[in-house]
Formats: structure tokens, sequence, C-alpha cells
């Protein structure tokens, strides 16, 4: 059953044979393999078969395997204090490069070698506080010092910093920012120039980045108000009627989830009525948006708003550390006492929850990233991967 151990940087890795899962029964999941230490952040490359990049509390950054957990390269990122970083310093990957912020520096490695392409120290210095992991889309885009940074993903020459305050990092897509405010409100930047191209003041203050999907941009706010219309450098675009909805508005406090179009911020639809404050959206797969609001997963029809399922997960340590991703047909939600609980994107049921007995609990942050049926669970107590995976 255990076929390989390969070390990085201190840390197992522990590799499961692939008749194990296939013995398992339907419901349960598999752990594919393991990787204990000192736990990670990890990210996948945008790329039809791509590679898991894996930031680890220690400074270290590798490149994975996806099928086994054997590093391919590893190398070190430098920062003041490593113990700055409660569970693996932020990364990205994309464009060739991952990307690592840490309290002193950004660093861009080479996907493939890990060798490093450039390093610039963090604006603002030691302990400038990253609140959000790094975007690589054309260029690279960091939130730091309370604003957005963007540099040149080629050579990290500084381009601009934003002329905001940055209430979350960005969505950055078809050449435009996306950049929330600390009060409320959502505006559009050239990503080149950094010149504002819309600006929606009527939607309430980000919990969280924006997801941005063919041309829609959808996010989930504190507090609910009414769309009065986005002003436009080009043009003034109408604000939506109303909101899509299949049940009443809420009479406590919610999130309000809206999509906008993201050429003008126009206001496709919005609803107040799907979560608590809190409730975070996920990247859009096969037409559905879903929410992770404490103890249920809420999924909607990304083009409506109208209601497709909602069901019940497992609040973990009550501490709202649960994670969640979408990929392959699937909804994977991590909890932070170690278990995993995977649904059916069509229908919300459940079709495996993972064993919590051989992983442990942490109350800190989660990382979650998923590919070919298998989920990629990132921690302060290690990684693992778990799943069946795609034949």
């Amino acid at each position: 059953m255990l076929l390989g151990v390969a070390g990085v940087a201190g840390a197992a890795v522990t590799v499961g044979g692939i008749g194990w899962w296939a013995r398992r029964d339907a419901d349960t999941g598999h752990r594919v393999w393991s990787r204990t230490g000192t736990g990670s952040r990890v990210a996948l490359s945008a790329t039809p078969q791509p590679d898991l990049y894996v930031a680890d509390f220690d400074g270290t950054v590798s490149a994975l395997d996806l099928r086994t957990g054997t590093p391919r390269w590893s190398a070190k990122v430098t920062s003041h204090n490593p113990a700055d970083s409660n569970f693996g310093w932020p990364i990205a990957a994309g464009d060739g490069l991952v990307c690592v912020t840490t309290d002193s520096h950004v660093h861009a490695l080479d996907a493939a070698s890990g060798a490093v392409r450039w390093a610039v120290p963090a604006p603002g210095g030691y302990l400038s506080g990253w609140t959000d992991g790094p975007t690589v889309s054309g260029d690279v885009f960091v939130t730091c010092d309370g604003r957005v940074h963007s540099y040149d993903a080629a050579t990290g020459e500084a381009r601009w910093a934003g002329p905001l305050e940055a209430a979350c990092g960005p969505a950055v897509a078809g050449g435009t920012v996306y950049l929330a405010a600390p009060a409320g409100g959502i505006s559009a930047f050239d990503a080149k120039t950094c010149e504002r191209r819309w600006e929606q003041p009527a939607v309430g203050k980000l919990v969280d980045r924006p997801v941005v999907h063919e041309g829609v941009l959808y996010l989930s706010t504190s507090a609910a108000s009414a769309p009065t219309g986005a002003t436009s450098t080009a043009s003034t675009a109408s604000a939506s009627t109303g909101a899509t909805s299949t049940a009443s508005a809420s009479t406590g406090a919610a999130s309000t989830v809206s999509a906008l179009d993201a050429a003008t911020g126009r206001v496709l639809w919005q609803r107040d009525d799907l979560g608590h404050p809190g409730v975070r959206p996920a990247p859009v797969a096969d037409g559905t948006l879903c929410l992770l609001d404490n103890d249920r997963v809420v999924a909607v029809e990304a083009s409506t708003g109208r209601s497709r399922w909602t069901s019940s997960v497992p609040d973990g340590l009550g501490r709202g550390m649960s994670t969640m991703a979408v990929a392959d047909g699937r909804v994977y939600v991590a909890l932070n006492d170690g278990r995993m609980h995977t649904l059916d994107l069509a229908t919300g049921r459940l079709q495996w929850q993972d064993d919590p007995a051989k992983f442990g609990t942490e109350y800190t942050g989660l990382s979650l990233t998923a590919f070919g049926g298998v989920a990629y669970r990132g921690s302060r107590a290690g990684l693992y991967a778990a799943g069946i995976p795609a034949a």
C-alpha cells in the first residue's frame, strides 16, 4: 500500500497505492498522499495539465507532482521572520511564474525550474501586512500597505500603485483590475495604466475578492444597498431593476450577493437572502455559482441568481475556518477539524467524506484547490491530497 517516501525541506511525502482507493467504499474519501511538516498554501498553474505549487511555513516553495506528491523542485524565499506567516506565505502561479509574497519581498520564480526570476522589496517594508495572495495575469498584482501594486512579470519593475485603498485582493481578467474599497463599492481599472474604467459605488463592503467569469463579476458584500447604476469613463450604464430571487428577502443581517457586468459595472442581479455576513463565492463552474455559508453550501444559477440547491455541511471547530473549491463537477469543503466533504455540483448530494482520524485538527486557516477528481488541502499541519483520481 505504501509506494514511496520522498523528502523535501524536512517534509515527508507519503504516496498511497492507486489500488487502495479503488477498493474503498464509494462514499468514503481516500488520502491519495500526504505530506506532513510545517504547513502550506497551495496553488495550481492555469494549464490543461497543471502542476501543484506549495509555499511552506518555513519559507520553502516547491513544485509537486499531482498524483504522487513527489517534489520536482524546491527553493527558499527570503523573509524577515518566517513566524509572521501563520500557515505559509501567499502564493499564485500563472504565465510560467510562481509568485510568493513574504513580509519583506515579492518573489517571482520560474515555474519549470524554481530559479529566481526576480525579487523586489515589499512596499511598506517589514510587517507590511499581507491580507491576500498575489495574482498573476499578464503582470503580477499584490496587495500591500493598503493598496494594490502592479509589477512587470518579466522584470519585476513597478508599474503602478492603486489610487484607492484596497479592501481585499483584486480580481484580474481581460486586461482589467477589479478593486474594492474598504468603505464599499468596486471600481475597474486598466491593468497596464491604472486608468479608471468604471465605478460602482452602490454595493456594500466586500468580504472577499470578487470572482470573474465570462464577462460577469460576482461579489459578496456585507451590507445590502440598492444599486443606482455605474459611472463609466466611456458611458453610463443603467442599473438592474431588482434582484432575481426565489425566496423572500432576509430580515436579519446577511450578505448581499451580486452579479455585475464586468465591462460596465451594471448590476445584472442581486440577492440578499443567500447567507450570513461573510458568505464567500467560489469560481463559477458548469453555470453554477457556489457560496460557502458556515454550515451550508448554497448553489445558484450564475446567469440569473436563481436557487439550485442548498446542502448542509459540518462547521468544523466552529471558528469559521472552512474553505471551498469547485472543480470537475464536484464541490469540496475542507474543515479545520481534519474532515473534507465532497458534494455533487449538479445536485448538492454528498459524494464522499474524508476520515478525520488521519490528519488532526488546527485552528489556523486552510488553503484548498482541486483538479482531476482530487482536492489538495494545505494548512499549518501539512498538506494532503484526497479524492478519486481521474483515469
